[in-house]
């Protein structure tokens, strides 16, 4: 029998009397055959209501989030899960933490559980001698969480936005699983996944597993170049107590003067050749155009897409009449950045980029540059060798690290972690391809260079960083839970008319993937995709706006394969003009 058909055979299994819990791709929680409960307000995880009331936390609903995200989602530094209902939620009872009510004999007490989404709750049930904690997506069968990136938030207290708080919500998410835990329940009722039969075990290895993502993690902060040790500490103590790890001892830095024919003006550097001619690397800012308006710009390399390296690269392009020169995988999120959802986005288009080929060299008087992709902060991301003709060399690494690691501090900048991929080809490339290299951050002032051993450090905290999620993470591959867009629309702001979603196989075998798009209030047909392990493929169908529309329709897609059957996992913004 196909998993599908056995869920929907499984009848509602009463648990202690009154309380029913119905096994499916989200799991459904029902008292006295009336209420069911919802803990938080992702689309994803919303229990199936079949004809009962349903319970929920006050929360921000869905016309408060898609009001105005359309221009929002560019320059975004807040970092929070676009994963809101698209619909009115039907919630017909709102609840609070602390408060207590009974529901037909079923005694219920709401506690505060934020960690997984802002504002979550968990209902403690007693009844018939019996403990049940129902928690949502705060815990996945014997120690697991689905994700990481879901917890992507600020730290204010360090003063940290979004952007750079490594699932900072970890720290409130082992806090609500240590509440539950003092709670003592039976069993655990998650939102996915089998009633946790031995719940005070996995939330012991759940906890410990995180813990020993943030020792890694922190061993190897590049915030500690920026932020000092004591900032590091405060963020680490949130997860970790008094308890910090040891960190890797800082990068050599080499001439807090840059060479003579190095220029830094905020964080773009300008190549300065002996003819007069200038090179760019990076331009975000119109100050850049002053201060190189008496030069004669030659070119530009991009070096990643975030707002900050590339606001005015078309600006200065114009100004200056240069090509832009970017490796291939960037070229399409240049030229088209509206068909992308990622973090620090500019809306500015750079036209007619040149893509690059690993490998390839540009002759520019006196100076080879060698170009490359170094997927490090991004997978949209490239690296610029320069050799000069009196052999110095430096190596523009973007913002993929500083002295004191790696900065890999925003998940949702897709950081894949893989042999050949991330940062552990980067590592490859600088200890085998650009060993003498030194190295140029932007946003740090002098060149750097990693000793032998620092560069085995932070190897050996990403492989150690791979065996935690191993087992931090339910899905066949670890990056499912790094990547939140394995499955993605794109493009993702489109017209009415034809529209894909992508999906990359994270796994190591082949999937067949079953996609249901979801657009004005109806679903459409589902599409299969069949996929080798880390290939990635499109399926394609027509967006038909109903008659009369104009305006903003947010379309989703729900995604299954293997044993998950995701719900509206993945959205679009459709803009259909009058």
């Amino acid at each position: 029998m196909r998993r599908r058909d056995f869920l929907a055979s499984l009848a509602a299994a009463p648990l202690a009397p009154g309380v029913e819990f119905a096994a499916g791709p989200v799991n459904s929680v029902v008292l006295g055959g009336q209420l069911t409960l919802l803990t938080h307000y992702r689309r994803d995880a919303l229990p199936p209501v079949r004809g009962t009331t349903l319970v929920g936390p006050r929360s921000e609903h869905s016309e408060t989030f898609w009001r105005g995200f359309q221009a929002a989602r560019f320059h975004d530094y807040a970092q929070q899960s676009s994963r809101i209902p698209v619909e009115p939620v039907p919630v017909a009872k709102l609840v609070a933490p602390g408060e207590r009510f009974t529901q037909g004999g079923v005694s219920v007490e709401v506690a505060a559980t934020p960690g997984y989404a802002r504002g979550a709750v968990s209902y403690l049930l007693e009844s018939g001698g019996r403990r049940l904690a129902v928690t949502g997506d705060l815990i996945y069968g014997d120690g697991q969480l689905l994700d990481l990136y879901s917890l992507q938030d600020a730290i204010p207290e360090a003063k940290v936005r979004g952007y750079h708080g490594y699932a900072a919500r970890a720290a409130d998410l082992v806090a609500s699983l240590r509440r539950i835990a003092a709670w003592r329940p039976d069993v655990i009722l998650p939102a996915r996944g089998p009633a946790i039969e031995h719940p005070l075990a996995a939330i012991d290895k759940l906890i410990r597993r995180i813990e020993d993502v943030f020792r890694g993690y922190y061993s190897v902060d590049a915030l500690r170049w920026y932020w000092g040790d004591d900032n590091l500490r405060t963020r680490a103590r949130r997860v970790l107590g008094e308890a910090v790890p040891e960190w890797m001892p800082m990068a050599e830095t080499v001439r807090e003067k840059l060479p003579e024919w190095l220029v830094a003006v905020q964080n773009t550097r300008v190549i300065l050749s002996r003819t007069g001619a200038a090179f760019l690397v990076d331009c975000g800012s119109r100050k850049i155009l002053e201060q190189v308006r008496s030069r004669r710009v030659e070119g530009m390399w991009i070096t990643h897409y975030h707002d900050d390296h590339t606001d005015c690269a078309q600006a200065a392009a114009e100004s200056f009449g240069c090509p832009v020169y970017a490796c291939g995988q960037m070229k399409e999120i240049l030229e088209n950045p509206a068909a992308y959802r990622l973090p620090a986005q500019t809306a500015n288009p750079i036209r007619n980029v040149k893509a690059t080929r690993p490998g390839e060299k540009l002759r520019w008087h006196e100076f080879e540059f060698t170009f490359s992709y170094f997927p490090g902060q991004t997978l949209y991301h490239g690296g610029l060798h320069i050799r000069r003709d009196t052999g110095e060399e430096i190596f523009f690494l973007g913002d993929s690290f500083t002295p004191s690691g790696l900065d890999d501090y925003c998940l949702l900048n897709r950081n894949l972690l893989r042999r050949g991929a991330g940062y552990l080809e980067c590592l490859r490339v600088l200890r085998e391809e650009r060993p003498a290299a030194l190295l140029v951050n932007q946003h740090v002032a002098p060149l750097f260079r990693f000793s032998r051993q620092q560069l085995d450090f932070m190897q050996a905290a990403l492989e150690r960083r791979m065996r935690t999620f191993a087992e931090l993470f339910p899905w066949p591959d670890i990056n499912y839970g790094l990547d939140e867009q394995w499955a993605r629309f794109h493009p993702y702001e489109l017209r009415a008319g034809p529209a894909r979603v992508v999906i990359w196989n994270h796994s190591p075998r082949r999937e067949e993937y079953r996609i249901t798009p979801r657009a004005w209030g109806k679903t459409l047909k589902t599409l299969r995709l069949t996929l080798d392990p880390g290939r990635e493929g499109a399926v394609s169908f027509a967006l038909q706006p109903p008659p009369g529309f104009a305006g903003l329709e947010v379309v989703t897609a729900g995604v299954a394969f293997g044993r998950w059957d995701l719900r509206q996992w993945c959205e679009a913004l459709v803009d259909v003009r009058s």
